[in-house]
């Protein structure tokens, strides 16, 4: 089989440099270019945010994320800690990746061969 063509193989890497850890959860920051959102929170005297705190779980799979262990080598980890089937851990992860693949916070910098 051709590990090219096979998701959990690939390597992830964080693109997305605006972001930290605080008591174990990881909070990614985003700046506000939106007009529309900056001048609705002009009117209500708050300063724009988007920014996201992930969850432990997503957390704890962001922290993995070191641009060597593809997304196998970080669901083996994500099962062992959570105690988990393998399985389930890799159908989870792998959700979770492409959905931070395709907001553009994480690439996929090459595919890991067994």
């Amino acid at each position: 089989m051709n590990d090219r063509y096979n998701f959990a193989m690939y390597v992830p890497e964080i693109k997305h440099n605006e972001w930290k850890v605080e008591d174990g959860k990881v909070t990614l920051y985003f700046k506000v270019n939106d007009p529309v959102k900056k001048f609705a929170s002009w009117l209500v005297k708050k300063s724009p945010s988007c920014d996201v705190e992930l969850d432990d779980m997503c957390s704890q799979a962001w922290l993995a994320i070191d641009g060597e262990k593809s997304i196998y080598d970080i669901s083996k980890i994500m099962a062992k800690r959570y105690n988990e089937e393998i399985n389930a851990s890799i159908y989870r992860l792998v959700t979770y990746m492409r959905y931070i693949s395709k907001r553009g916070w994480i690439t996929f910098k090459e595919v890991k061969q067994k």
